[in-house]
């Protein structure tokens, strides 16, 4: 067979072929020469030229896996025929068909209309999410979530588009929101979104919804539901007391003294057998104390003064306080604050101003040192170390970190701190520590037993299904 690739009208003929030969007698003479079909120039020829990526002439196929394409073209994800490291391939780059636009199976839930509200979401079954969204549409799952666990949820790489994923609670209401992170990815975290964790037990809706009405041809949403035991965030405080990373409203032991709620007489401050040693914060703040009051009717000789009424007895310097213990027309209780600033109203709020409370604590050092004693107090406030008065404040002012301070003895052994503080009105409460050149003490141990080490363990004089350390009259 002659196979001849020149221009067959072109004025310069072939050697011993005849000039000008027109194209169909050139093919003719083509054909009687070969004795055999022509296979025309170009793609399927056999033979690579031209922008041709690949020809294997009669091999060609756009129907068989790994075959050069007919329009030699090599095979890629996309031309609808499976090929070597393709799961699958259905010719289109939408999700939740089957096949990914990256020719891999989805193995997982494929994502079904109607779901575009709360009311119409799709039931999650723990697998990824496989599906994708038209301009203004929004895919809404329901997850089943037990009660103070969480929930994570994030898009697989890579993102069509920018998109937000939406957490309702059972009721309908928006709680969370996931947003896009710098990949373009929504997700949805507990650390950062508090709605999202120790959330009530029920069926929450998570809604997938891209910004601005884009569309996603496709995605691949993961869920993941996180138990309680497992859901540790960091929270406030206010939420979390006992600093276990678990809020009160989840905790079955809220004073983490060891000791269940419903099985503790005094569930919100330790005294079971697991409370550690009392010591000040992180900061070095006295928290813990003993309080007796509150004492109305008494006069201030001058602004925010403490009256100079004994009120605990015969002498208030010379007082030992214990819990439980008679003090003047009141007992000595446990004022337990899980904050730095002790709130007297919180407990003592029961006469109008002006009125006056008296709070005691034991604290241990091992040797002697000199130290300041710095209050904060509203308002004005007596203090005893041991017996001595050490300062003695008329100020009406509100607590400040520090606001007062002098210089302090503490002996090695037990030592015992009395206060008595003052209020014309407003708020009241006080700040109180140790420091040494500047710097909070928080190596010491307190105690609200004259006796040393304090433990209350369940501990209920009176047998009124109370424990000692919440009783008002233990």
């Amino acid at each position: 067979m002659i196979i001849w690739k020149g221009d067959f009208t072109s004025a310069v003929s072939p050697p011993g072929y005849i000039a000008h030969m027109s194209a169909a007698a050139m093919l003719a003479l083509f054909v009687s020469c070969a004795g055999d079909a022509v296979i025309p120039p170009g793609c399927g020829d056999g033979v690579l030229e031209g922008a041709e990526a690949c020809d294997d002439g009669e091999a060609n196929s756009s129907t068989l896996p790994d075959a050069c394409r007919s329009d030699c073209t090599l095979p890629f994800c996309g031309d609808g025929v499976t090929d070597r490291g393709e799961d699958c391939d259905d010719s289109n780059d939408q999700g939740g068909d089957g096949c990914t636009p990256t020719c891999l199976l989805e193995d997982g839930l494929l994502e079904e209309e109607p779901n575009d509200s709360p009311a119409e979401a799709q039931q999650w079954n723990g697998q990824v999410i496989y599906g994708s969204l038209a301009q203004g549409d929004v895919d809404c799952f329901a997850v089943e979530l037990p009660g103070c666990g969480a929930i994570q949820a994030w898009l697989g790489e890579p993102c069509p588009a920018p998109a937000t994923l939406a957490l309702h609670d059972p009721e309908g209401s928006l709680l969370a929101v996931g947003a896009p992170a710098e990949d373009g990815c929504a997700y949805l975290d507990p650390e950062q979104a508090p709605g999202a964790r120790f959330v009530d037990e029920g069926q929450w809706t998570l809604c997938l919804s891209p910004i601005l009405d884009a569309a996603l041809s496709s995605y691949a949403l993961e869920i993941r539901v996180v138990q309680p035991e497992d859901a540790s965030y960091t929270i406030d405080t206010e939420q979390d007391p006992d600093g276990d990373g678990v809020p009160d409203d989840c905790d079955s032991d809220r004073d983490g003294d060891g000791v269940t709620n419903e099985d503790d007489n005094c569930p919100d401050i330790p005294n079971g057998p697991d409370m550690a040693a009392l010591s000040p914060s992180e900061d070095g703040y006295l928290r813990v104390w003993l309080a007796a009051g509150p004492f109305a009717g008494t006069e201030s000789t001058q602004d925010c003064l403490p009256s100079y009424d004994n009120l605990l007895g015969d002498d208030d310097a010379s007082v030992e306080p214990s819990l439980g213990q008679d003090a003047g027309d009141a007992v000595w209780t446990v004022l337990w604050s899980w904050e730095d600033r002790v709130d007297y109203l919180e407990d003592f709020a029961t006469v109008d101003a002006p009125r006056e409370i008296y709070t005691a604590v034991y604290v241990h050092s091992e040797a002697q040192r000199e130290l300041t004693l710095a209050l904060g107090p509203d308002d004005g406030v007596r203090a005893w170390l041991n017996g001595d008065l050490l300062m003695e404040e008329s100020g009406c002012q509100g607590t400040v970190v520090d606001y007062f301070s002098t210089q302090a003895t503490l002996l090695a052994g037990w030592n015992l701190v009395l206060l008595k503080v003052r209020d014309q009105g407003g708020e009241w409460g006080i700040y109180a520590r140790f420091k040494d050149d500047g710097e909070p003490i928080t190596d010491l141990e307190l105690s609200l037993s004259p006796d040393g080490t304090w433990e209350s363990n369940q501990e209920d004089s009176d047998a009124d299904g109370i424990g000692d350390v919440c009783d008002s009259s233990p």
